[in-house]
């Protein structure tokens, strides 16, 4: 019995090493017509990418449009100021010649802080036009 297996795969591998091997030399066709593909697959391309595209069109709001230089101005001037300010509320609150309690007066908007004996500053925001209130509580840094 061993040996017929092994006669028989001894003819399977003699068999297999006679058959001669065909093959051809493997070539890339591009599909897509930008790339040298079939100018006709253009049309189900598209089709295909607008199909799956996800993305919409963002909505111009008035965000996005140019704006009066001057306006623009106007607007870079407030932002550095109150940037400026809060700085100087910050280093009231926090600099080395901390305060506990301060109140700053800007327009119509009036900065109130206060250090709490647990160990948070309470910070209040008044705009005495409208009479909104926002209440802060920070945690007082320990150094």
């Amino acid at each position: 019995m061993r040996k017929t297996n092994f006669f028989l795969t001894s003819i399977g591998t003699t068999l297999l090493l006679m058959i001669p091997a065909v093959g051809s030399e493997l070539t890339y066709t591009p599909i897509n017509p930008s790339f040298g593909g079939n100018p006709f697959y253009s049309q189900h391309l598209l089709g295909s990418a607008n199909a799956n595209n996800k993305f919409e069109k963002p909505r111009n709001d008035g965000l996005l449009a140019p704006q009066d230089p001057s306006k623009e101005f106007e607007r870079v001037i407030q932002s550095s100021l109150l940037s400026r300010i809060s700085a100087q509320i910050a280093d009231q609150i926090y600099g080395e010649n901390a305060r506990d309690t301060g109140r700053f007066v800007i327009g119509n908007t009036t900065v109130e802080f206060n250090k709490t004996g647990n160990g948070t500053t309470a910070v209040r925001i008044s705009d005495t036009t409208s009479g909104g209130q926002t209440l802060i509580e920070i945690p007082t840094p320990k150094y």
